[in-house]
């Protein structure tokens, strides 16, 4: 699995629920390749149904918690499952923050198995099925790293009568796609499904006629939607995935932060307050008093130990570059690498 380090899910303060975006499916067609195809868009639709659906019901994006432990956020579970010698593409979610209550409700709705882990519980993770609701208690006490509960929680999620070992590969926050990427990862993903081991996405090529039928299976709205009536062509799809570098994000000012809500933009403002919150993340206050706009440099990011670089940027106006969310109540922004934070070129 791909180096990651989420909020620390071994916390017993932490709350949250892990789920598949993926419908199961007693049986899967994996000799009828049309088929399975058509079958993985299906599901595909279902597992990007869900992400919107989080972020739109406030699961993940508001908080009535005055305090609370981590930020709620989403992040994307991305692996696998044996069926029959052949390897079935899964994608979930881990949704952190929230009530427990909240979170059961809403994943309680998609009738599939989900594990949720309430506020407290230290050895333990509960896990609900499908079936009747029953809930049974899945032992991690005896882990020590977060891929390892990850991967024992996971597996509990499908039936071992009919899937084998499932394998995590990535997890990582969600952040809105481009349609290049839409297209990329869906084409990815698809020919990853089915096959006895999964490829690389460095291996995929886009100008054949593979490409072609794959687009075309994807028949996504967004790909109807680029300013023009016509249907779009394979050519006019692939000019767009080769075409130049878009430019650099907006350049708003932080008192315009809270109008620009998930969407990617240039933040300038001044550093006048720098202090860490108690889970250990660096908190980089723009226009005290008013805290106006946030930068975060979470815990598990690295970048909180370098303790000298962080107070020089004490009273200093920079761009922060990235996805503004909330934090308490204001826009925020997230900080996984440095470079995101520059100093403004002189005039």
């Amino acid at each position: 699995m791909r180096e990651f380090i989420p909020p620390d899910i071994c916390d017993p303060e932490v709350v949250y629920g892990i789920i598949s975006g993926f419908p199961i499916h007693d049986s899967y067609p994996i000799d009828n390749r049309d088929e399975l195809d058509k079958l993985f868009r299906d599901d595909y639709y279902a597992w990007e149904a869900m992400s919107e659906a989080a972020v739109r019901t406030g699961i993940v994006s508001a908080s009535d918690d005055p305090e609370p432990t981590v930020e709620r956020c989403v992040y994307g579970v991305d692996g696998s499952w044996e069926y029959n010698g052949k390897q079935i593409i899964d994608r979930g979610f881990i949704l952190f923050g929230g009530s427990t209550s909240s979170l059961r409700d809403f994943m309680e709705r998609y009738r599939r198995p989900y594990v949720l882990k309430s506020d407290g519980q230290i050895e333990t993770v509960s896990l609900f099925s499908s079936q009747n609701g029953a809930k049974t208690s899945i032992y991690v006490g005896d882990l020590d790293t977060w891929s390892e509960v990850l991967r024992r929680v996971y597996s509990h999620l499908r039936a071992d009568t009919i899937f084998g070992k499932y394998t995590p590969v990535t997890v990582e926050q969600t952040v809105r796609r481009t349609t290049n990427d839409l297209i990329f990862d869906f084409l990815t993903h698809l020919r990853q499904n089915g096959e006895i081991d999964l490829i690389g996405q460095n291996s995929i090529a886009i100008n054949d006629e593979r490409a072609r039928r794959e687009i075309k299976l994807l028949d996504h709205p967004r790909l109807k939607n680029l300013g023009t009536n016509n249907r779009p062509t394979f050519a006019g799809v692939l000019k767009m995935i080769m075409s130049e570098p878009r430019p650099p994000p907006t350049l708003i000012q932080a008192t315009e932060a809270s109008e620009y809500l998930r969407e990617t933009v240039r933040v300038q403002g001044t550093v006048t307050e720098i202090e860490t919150n108690r889970r250990g993340d660096v908190l980089l206050r723009f226009d005290s008093p008013e805290n106006i706009f946030t930068a975060i440099i979470p815990i598990f990011s690295g970048l909180v130990t370098e303790r000298e670089w962080i107070s020089s940027l004490k009273d200093q106006t920079v761009i922060v570059n990235g996805l503004i969310s909330i934090y308490f109540q204001k826009p925020a922004m997230r900080i996984l690498e440095k470079n995101q934070i520059v100093l403004p070129e002189p005039v």
